[in-house]
């Protein structure tokens, strides 16, 4: 098992970031401070209850293989292969090899938004496909480049040459347009939404962000400046579901995790939700799937 001393907690926990403590202090206040740092992995990784990252990671495995949770989808993640993490996406290794080496760039969305690139097409970099698990397998020419801008990355981050910040952020876009020209990658629109589509994207990002404690359609009207109505139609128009139906099936969908892939009891996962009651929950957890959460667990979590 890592140490304390090998781990930094900001960014991968479970893994061995081989670091001194010198330099993991250096590296926690850089990400704090710049909202960007990059770390080498090598060797197994502690399996791990999944933590919620404020900032988005890549992840490029060079060598052995290790189970990720990402959001509600668990993977294996190969040798030559690429993986995103959004904000606020539940992330976790598991069963790594132990001959497991990593590259892994954390930043935050406010590094790259010094105006090099349009806001738009920097979400479409950033934004992954959520109806498969957010990887690409790598090869050939693009494997090389890949591989060679984290290089390029890391030797920026370790220098002290003059347009320092500037640089890194060329260079951590284009390897973002590198990671979503890959031949293998589940494929995502990428697309100029209109008014309507862009007030659905971001209400989906919201609830991603706030659905622990927001559950209501005003809540999220509120924060996107429009009225309850307004947004009720707009979703219901584009998606063809209520805003309530999509709050619910996050909550749903957390839910499901929780009782799966952990020992907690019902309550405590009700407590986790911020269900006032163990009965709230269950009520609400047999609307969704049918089947009260102790039954899901017998029944559902076994072939899940």
């Amino acid at each position: 098992m890592a140490s304390p001393a090998n781990i930094l907690d900001t960014t991968a926990t479970g893994l061995q970031a081989h670091l001194s403590d010198s330099d993991i202090a250096l590296r926690h206040d850089a990400f704090t401070q710049q909202n960007f740092t990059i770390l080498q992995h090598d060797g197994s990784a502690t399996d791990e209850i999944p933590n919620r990252p404020d900032h988005y990671a890549m992840v490029l495995n060079l060598r052995g293989s290790v189970t990720r949770t990402v959001g509600h989808f668990r993977f294996k993640a190969d040798t030559h292969s690429i993986h995103m993490v959004t904000p606020q996406s539940l992330n976790a290794y598991h069963d790594a090899t132990d001959d497991l080496q990593l590259y892994i760039v954390l930043f935050k969305k406010d590094f790259l938004e010094d105006g090099l690139i349009r806001d738009g097409m920097l979400d479409n970099l950033l934004d992954v496909n959520p109806e498969h698990p957010p990887m690409c397998s790598l090869s050939g020419i693009n494997l090389t480049n890949i591989h060679s801008l984290f290089k390029k990355l890391d030797h920026e981050y370790n220098s002290n040459q003059a347009y320092h910040g500037q640089m890194l952020r060329l260079l951590l876009i284009e390897l973002l347009y590198e990671a979503n020209r890959s031949g293998n990658c589940p494929e995502k629109k990428v697309s100029h939404p209109n008014r309507q589509q862009q007030l659905v994207n971001r209400f989906k990002k919201l609830i991603d962000e706030h659905f622990m404690t927001l559950r209501t359609v005003q809540e999220y009207a509120d924060l996107l400046f429009v009225t309850a109505k307004h947004l009720s139609e707009v979703i219901k128009h584009e998606t063809g579901l209520t805003p309530l139906h999509l709050i619910h099936n996050r909550v749903y969908k957390e839910a499901t995790y929780w009782l799966c892939a952990s020992e907690l009891s019902v309550k405590q996962v009700a407590d986790k939700l911020n269900f006032d009651t163990s009965s709230h929950f269950s009520r609400f957890f047999k609307h969704y799937s049918g089947h009260n959460p102790t039954d899901f667990q017998r029944i559902q979590c076994a072939i899940l």
